[in-house]
């Protein structure tokens, strides 16, 4: 009795700190999220932004950049293999419609939408396809 106190109450402690190490994934996610940063993107949780998206679901992100772009407003949703421009209709009358519609396709397939504002771009993704992707969305929203 005497050593089963003891024992059991180091068990214990051995648990309890073995919820405070992060998992695989979470290591994952943290370093991709430094990486992310490192690259000029910033993790949004607003929930005002989460909700102008149509395809919101919950293991995709939303990932901001600095717009850099031409295009100051517009939102393209994935439909099959294609960013289709959901809002502002407007921009389909812009002289240049086809050669930015043109571009937009050009982005890696994991970009599932994309809201352009005057001071941000902001993608909803899944980051569990890892820094590599990433990099590839970053190197294609700067050739728009």
């Amino acid at each position: 009795m005497e050593i089963i106190i003891p024992l059991l109450v180091i068990i214990f402690l051995a648990g309890s700190i073995g919820f405070l190490r992060p998992s695989k994934k979470m290591k994952f996610l943290a370093e991709l999220r430094v990486a992310a940063l490192k690259l000029g993107f910033k993790i949004n949780s607003s929930i005002t932004l989460k909700n102008k998206f149509k395809n919101m679901q919950p293991n995709l992100v939303l990932y901001q950049i600095r717009n850099t772009t031409s295009i100051e407003k517009g939102q393209f949703v994935r439909d099959e293999n294609a960013l289709k421009l959901y809002d502002p209709s407007s921009l389909k009358f812009d002289p240049d419609f086809v050669k930015i519609e043109k571009k937009i396709n050009q982005l890696p397939q994991s970009i599932l939408e994309i809201i352009f504002f005057e001071s941000n771009i902001a993608i909803l993704w899944d980051e569990k396809l890892g820094l590599s992707e990433l990099k590839k969305i970053h190197h294609s929203i700067n050739k728009i």
